[in-house]
């Protein structure tokens, strides 16, 4: 059995900026969201910043047309929907 998320997840972490838009289309759902997720969580360790982190995922969630609600689970914390927002953000587009 191939650990399909745990592969995208490593190379997330090891790149310096999203894959192109064709990506879908060649990796599986469960290696894109581990690239996702390793990929937002090394821009959360250069930029100290978790917000910034999450507004990534929700725009890379819909770029890569992943499904919203079990990306949105990797920001509930602590119950407070504070990065949950910044990733709603994110997805529908907006900047701020």
């Amino acid at each position: 059995m191939n650990n399909h998320f745990g592969k995208g997840l490593m190379k997330g972490v090891n790149m310096t900026g999203p894959c192109s838009e064709t990506m879908p289309g060649k990796f599986c759902n469960d290696y894109i969201r581990g690239f996702v997720i390793g990929y937002c969580y090394q821009l959360e360790q250069k930029t100290g910043e978790k917000s910034v982190a999450a507004l990534e995922a929700g725009r890379l969630t819909r770029k890569y047309n992943l499904d919203r609600e079990i990306m949105a689970e990797f920001f509930l914390e602590f119950r407070t929907d504070k990065f949950l927002h910044y990733f709603n953000i994110g997805y529908s587009g907006g900047s701020n």
